[in-house]
């Protein structure tokens, strides 16, 4: 690998891609942040209520968790869950995710349920810990990609996944 990348960001807030996972190393952290659900209440012109927000705090935080749940079994299977769920969720919002769009997600992903439902209480304590490294790495921006190259780190705001490609291929030619 010839780049590591720690990519900070919000589920229903990124847009993810394939993952080139030959040329770059990706580490994804997803964090839920107050701010980031205000953004997100905005891109989706959901109500500026605090019932909206408390709504869309709870699905996020549930989805967030859901991702970290399967991401136990890999990374590769936590890949495929951020793309199915993307896909499940293509034209509706954040509000719109339940058990039902979950349950459907785990079985297209051949994923057991009785192991999802043994390593959920894991997740709560990985997303404490991604909220933690979130701040101690003094970012704000969502999403976030901090790249490691060989005797070099480079940080990226607001960009998302599948723009990050983009972005190092340009770098990339530069050097």
């Amino acid at each position: 690998m010839s780049q590591e990348i720690q990519h900070y960001f919000t589920i229903f807030a990124d847009d993810f891609g394939v993952f080139d996972t030959h040329t770059y190393d990706w580490f994804l952290h997803p964090v839920v942040t107050p701010t980031a659900i205000k953004e997100m209440r905005h891109h989706y012109q959901l109500p500026r209520t605090i019932a909206t927000y408390n709504a869309l705090f709870d699905r996020v935080n549930k989805a967030t968790l859901d991702y970290l749940t399967v991401n136990f079994a890999g990374r590769h299977t936590g890949r495929q869950f951020l793309l199915a769920l993307q896909d499940e969720m293509q034209g509706k919002t954040p509000l719109a995710y339940n058990n039902k769009i979950l349950i459907k997600i785990l079985h297209r992903l051949k994923f057991d349920v009785s192991d999802f439902i043994r390593y959920y209480h894991f997740a709560q304590s990985s997303l404490i810990k991604e909220q933690k490294n979130f701040h101690s790495e003094h970012l704000t921006t969502l999403p976030s990609t901090l790249i490691y190259f060989k005797d070099d780190v480079m940080m990226v705001d607001a960009l998302a996944q599948r723009q990050i490609f983009a972005f190092l291929n340009e770098k990339t030619a530069e050097r």
